[in-house]
C-alpha cells in the first residue's frame, strides 16, 4: 500500500472517530455526504471539533457549501478541514463567507504498528470513568488552558466509548501525561498527548503514545494515525511516524 492509500484510509478512519465523539453526546449531530465531507457537532468548546471535515481528495465546493450554511453550525465555534495544501478557491471562498478568514497547516501522520508496539508500558494505566477528575485536570494542565473546557473528554460515555481507551501515565501516583485512543476498523487514531509543563522533557509523551498503540496493536488495528502540533511532530517523528500530507484548516480569523 503506497503512502497516499495509507492516508486515505486513515483519513476516513479520522472521520470515524469523530462520528463516535459526535454520537456520544446528547445534542450531538453527525451527516456525511456521498463524496466524503461530513457535517460534524459534538459541542466541544474546541473549532476543531466541530463543522466540515472533507476527507475526499477532491472535495466538492458545493457540498462543502451546502454543509457549512447548516443552522447547527450557528450555535458552536467550527472550522472546515480539507486534505491537502493547494485548496480550491472555490472553497477558499466559501470558508471567508463564513467568517473563517484564518487558514493553517495540520500535518497528518501515519504509522504501521508491528509486534514491536505490544512492549509493555508499566506507567500508563487505562482509566475508567472513576479516574475523569484526574484524566481532565492532567489534560488541561498539559494544555495549559482551563479545566472546564476538557469536561467533554473525561465524560464517561465517552471514555467508555466501544473502540475508545483513555490513559493515565502515573510517576509515584502522580498523573505526568494523558492520551486517547480510538479503534476503527484496523486504525487507531491517537489523540490528547497532554504532559504538564513540570513534567516536559522526561519521556512521558512518548509513554502516552505508546500505551495507546500497545492496546490498540492487541485490538487488532495495524496502522495508527494522528494530526501533530509543531511542538509534538519531532516526538512523533522520532517513534517512526511519518507525515502523509497536511491538511488545511480554516478557522475564525484575520
Amino acid at each position: 500500500m503506497t503512502l497516499v492509500d495509507t492516508a486515505d484510509t486513515a483519513a476516513r478512519a479520522y472521520l470515524g472517530a469523530l462520528k463516535l465523539l459526535a454520537g456520544s453526546q446528547r445534542n450531538g449531530y453527525f451527516r456525511q455526504t456521498p463524496g466524503g465531507t461530513a457535517e460534524i457537532v459534538t459541542g466541544a468548546p474546541f473549532p476543531s471539533l466541530n463543522g466540515i471535515v472533507a476527507v475526499g481528495l477532491d472535495p466538492s465546493a458545493d457540498e462543502i457549501a451546502e454543509l457549512a450554511a447548516s443552522p447547527r453550525l450557528n450555535e458552536v465555534a467550527w472550522t472546515i478541514h480539507v486534505r491537502g495544501d493547494d485548496v480550491d478557491p472555490r472553497i477558499v471562498g466559501v470558508a471567508g463567507r463564513h467568517g473563517l478568514t484564518g487558514s493553517m497547516p495540520l500535518p497528518f501522520l501515519v504509522r504501521p504498528l508491528t509486534e514491536a508496539d505490544a512492549a509493555d508500558v508499566p506507567t500508563a494505566r487505562r482509566i475508567t470513568g472513576a479516574d475523569s477528575i484526574a484524566y481532565q485536570r492532567t489534560m488541561a494542565a498539559g494544555f495549559e488552558a482551563p479545566e472546564p473546557l476538557f469536561t467533554i473528554f473525561a465524560e464517561t460515555a465517552v471514555v467508555e466509548l466501544p473502540g475508545a481507551s483513555g490513559y493515565l501515565v502515573e510517576v509515584d501516583g502522580v498523573p505526568v501525561a494523558t492520551s486517547f485512543g480510538v479503534l476503527v476498523g484496523d486504525q487507531v487514531g491517537v489523540f490528547n498527548i497532554a504532559v504538564p509543563p513540570a513534567f516536559r522533557r522526561k519521556g512521558y509523551g512518548r509513554v502516552a503514545t505508546a500505551a495507546v498503540l500497545k492496546d490498540a496493536y492487541a485490538a487488532g488495528a495495524r496502522t495508527a494515525f494522528l494530526h501533530a502540533t509543531p511542538d509534538g511532530l519531532p516526538l512523533y517523528r522520532a517513534m517512526g511516524f511519518e507525515l502523509a500530507e497536511n491538511w488545511t484548516v480554516f478557522a475564525a480569523g484575520a
